[in-house]
């Protein structure tokens, strides 16, 4: 390394180096540095703005954040305030920061940035802010909670998914009085089915019955795997009457369903029941509950029927 750097290069340099957008604000929260990184992003996506924000209150900019990120913006500007009023020591912030090319997200660090000499009064001279790109972790975690609550054989929600599902509908139930009905939906036989024409017979059912779930219900409408060859479906703004007539149109839709296995036609039907749920209930087992309850009465009533 050349002797001719000074220390003040060294760390222009070191930090002109990094990936992450940097910059520099004075206690009042002025930026009064910024890295090549951060004026190559501000040149990209403000063209014909403010090229590097220097000499401009980084609060202000967060106060009138809009788009994408301007719900987190207010947080991080309560953050970086604590930072440099010494209330805490550190603070981090995870937003997106979409633009009309692509979807991203970043991670924004707040660090305070004091003298090297402790003896020295009112050491605390601004604070550090960095952003990094975090896009690809942010993309493998939204990818791996959607495999999470996922059927991975009918690609349908499953009940992980359902049940967070749930608990925003029933919120909505309890504040607003909006109804709702479910759906329990259990496939006649279908160990008959499996132990005659096999388990790859057996797994299109389900995969046909899926894909039939996805046309007869409306897009509010939440149908998921319960699990084995039972489906359950949510139904929001529903009364009992009208989860009826939706739970008529799936029976009759399974029982005229083509599904073949070596040349024979597999008899498909299905057994529902209804249930709504109601002012007594404060979660939707209880609801789940009726619905079970219907369902066993469907099919003691001689199955490929709907009963409430």
């Amino acid at each position: 390394m050349s002797s001719t750097l000074v220390e003040g290069d060294i760390a222009v340099a070191v930090i002109d180096a990094l990936t992450s957008q940097i910059c520099v604000v004075d206690p009042e929260g002025v930026i009064f540095a910024v890295n090549r990184a951060w004026k190559q992003f501000t040149a990209e996506n403000s063209p014909g703005q403010v090229r590097d924000h220097i000499g401009v209150s980084y609060l202000n900019v967060c106060r009138h954040s809009i788009g994408p990120g301007s719900e987190e913006a207010l947080d991080f500007a309560n953050g970086l305030r604590a930072v440099l009023r010494g209330e805490r020591e550190f603070f981090q912030i995870e937003y997106p920061c979409h633009s009309a090319k692509e979807i991203r997200w970043f991670l924004a660090r707040v660090s305070p940035l004091r003298r090297r000499s402790p003896s020295i009064e009112h050491n605390n001279i601004g604070a550090v802010v960095s952003h990094m790109n975090i896009t690809d972790r942010k993309l493998a975690e939204m990818d791996y909670a959607r495999l999470a609550s996922t059927d991975q054989l009918t690609g349908l929600p499953n009940r992980r998914f359902f049940d967070e599902f749930a608990k925003l509908d029933m919120d909505r139930f309890l504040q607003f009085g909006e109804p709702s009905s479910l759906l329990m939906v259990d496939l006649d036989h279908f160990k008959t089915i499996n132990d005659t024409y096999g388990h790859a017979a057996g797994d299109e059912v389900l995969r046909r019955v899926a894909a039939l779930g996805k046309l007869v219900f409306r897009s509010c409408d939440l149908f998921i795997r319960w699990g084995g060859e039972e489906f359950v479906c949510l139904l929001p703004r529903t009364d009992e009457w009208g989860a009826i007539l939706a739970a008529e149109k799936l029976r009759s839709a399974i029982e005229q369903l083509s599904i073949f296995s070596n040349g024979k036609a597999l008899p498909v039907t299905a057994s529902i029941g209804v249930a709504s749920i109601d002012s007594t209930d404060q979660a939707m087992d209880s609801a789940l509950l009726r619905a079970d309850r219907a369902l066993y009465r469907a099919k003691e009533c001689g199955r490929n029927r709907v009963r409430s």
